[in-house]
């Protein structure tokens, strides 16, 4: 059943609506400044995107070059030892030959860079190694023994 609205009603009823409608058209306007600046935003935060791919490009192209410099270097390493090694073997031979030179008579046969003298014996270097870590395991026992003690 429909009712009929007088003038007052009618009047009041359109006023809403007018209301109504200048509330939503702000809305719409409010939200589309929001949308502007959302735009806005999205263009600056390209930007830094851009930018920050950049610089990683950048960066990944630094470290190539000086993982490549480092093992440039590594390998330039590698023949120093080598051929500090081979000085020293150069060295020895040369204070050997010396020795035949001034001891005629003396047999330097047994003469061996990789050998020393320890306690009055001649030993390999991995005799003494061994005597030392096992001379050190001694200590340490007898060290964690004095700490249990405590």
């Amino acid at each position: 059943m429909r009712t009929l609205l007088d003038g007052d009603d009618l009047l009041r009823r359109c006023m809403d609506l007018q209301v109504e409608k200048m509330d939503l058209g702000g809305r719409v306007e409010s939200m589309a400044a929001e949308k502007d600046e959302l735009a806005k935003r999205v263009a600056e935060l390209e930007v830094c995107l851009k930018e920050s791919e950049s610089r990683f490009g950048k960066s990944k192209l630094r470290d190539a070059k000086e993982r490549e410099a480092n093992k440039e270097l590594e390998e330039e390493l590698i023949l120093y030892k080598e051929e500090a090694a081979e000085q020293h073997e150069k060295d020895f031979q040369n204070a050997v030959r010396q020795a035949v030179f001034f001891a005629k008579d003396l047999d330097l046969g047994f003469f061996d860079p990789f050998k020393d003298v320890k306690n009055g014996v001649l030993l390999d270097e991995e005799e003494i190694d061994a005597e030392e870590e096992v001379a050190n395991e001694g200590q340490g026992a007898a060290e964690q023994g004095d700490d249990a003690c405590v």
